[in-house]
């Protein structure tokens, strides 16, 4: 497949008129590849004149396995996605710190069923001025590097089914920033486990939006937040080691997701600063199938998300009732915002 959507990249004058212009397939690979901005070796433009001479019909137009689909392709001089910024980046905005909303692991299609619920009553208290989702905005479970539980959906029903909770999201916070995540990641792993480019990958974007939105969404390995007191607050999905000695190491606080049953909020003093952490739970269903593996821990996922208000780390459980379902309320010391 990776080889054909190559050949579409070149009409086969294009390929005859290199090989033509000198007796080395070397160098009419250079030519090609300089061409089209791709990498083609001398065994594929090899393999191209030969594929042409046997096979190209009397017009000269057409070669076996040509299509209408791939005459445009080529007559369009569409070329392979090359990785950049803007791969990630989001339409801008004016930044206010002042009340940010955290949103931790949702690992859709497998999130908790009420979380959008939740998410929305959360927003109306809080009144958001930034929302922050802390990655695993997407579960990934068949494209897993362990084993994937048969009884749950292929890749492709489950990205489409986790694409339809992305896509009421986006609705809901139409301006995110996305922390990158070993789930939110998944396909590019595997890519890179198998030696394929990220120029043949589609974006977080085309892959979530296919049909448009998410315009202000944009993904970071770490997300830097200048809170109004001054201090600077670092997010991310994950922490490696202890997250309070990653902490005093950057000489900032960190609120992190990734680990599902822990929801705590730590601090710590030196002769210098006041800094602390915070770990926000996740918005999982915890009886998913593709949570399987947690069922015998004796440390359950907690459902819940966060927030920064006026500077200050706030959490904000999900309150379930016994089947698991939030009872909808905030209650307690969430009502008086």
């Amino acid at each position: 497949m990776a080889r054909l959507r190559l050949r579409n990249l070149f009409t086969n004058e294009e390929i005859t008129s290199a090989i033509d212009s000198t007796s080395n397939f070397g160098h009419a690979a250079t030519e090609l590849s300089e061409l089209r901005g791709v990498s083609v070796s001398r065994h594929m433009v090899r393999y191209w004149n030969r594929t042409i001479r046997e096979f190209t019909k009397a017009n000269g137009e057409s070669y076996v396995g040509d299509t209408v689909a791939n005459r445009y392709i080529r007559n369009n001089e569409v070329v392979l996605r090359k990785p950049s910024v803007a791969d990630y980046e989001g339409v801008s905005t004016t930044v206010d710190n002042s009340r940010i909303l955290i949103i931790p692991d949702q690992h859709a299609p497998y999130h908790h069923q009420d979380a959008l619920e939740f998410l929305a009553a959360v927003a109306a208290a809080i009144k958001p001025t930034r929302v922050i989702n802390l990655g695993d905005e997407v579960d990934g479970h068949a494209l897993s590097m362990h084993d994937s539980d048969p009884n749950l959906d292929s890749a492709g029903p489950e990205l489409e089914s986790a694409k339809i909770f992305m896509q009421a999201l986006a609705r809901m916070f139409p301006v995110q920033d996305v922390c990158h995540s070993n789930h939110g990641s998944l396909v590019y792993r595997r890519a890179f486990k198998y030696g394929i480019p990220t120029q043949y990958i589609k974006t977080y974007r085309d892959v979530l939006f296919p049909d448009g939105g998410g315009d202000g969404w944009s993904w970071y390995e770490k997300i830097c937040i200048d809170l109004p007191n001054g201090e600077t607050v670092i997010a991310q999905h994950q922490s490696s080691g202890d997250i309070m000695n990653n902490a005093a190491h950057e000489r900032s606080s960190i609120v992190q997701g990734h680990e599902h049953s822990k929801f705590d909020i730590q601090y710590r003093s030196s002769t210098s600063s006041l800094y602390w952490s915070m770990i926000s739970g996740c918005l999982i269903d915890p009886e998913s199938l593709a949570f399987a593996y947690g069922k015998l821990l004796p440390k359950r996922p907690i459902i819940g998300c966060s927030a920064i208000i006026d500077s200050q780390p706030v959490l904000i459980p999900m309150i379930l009732d016994n089947n698991g379902r939030w009872i909808k309320t905030l209650g307690g010391p969430y009502a008086y915002w």
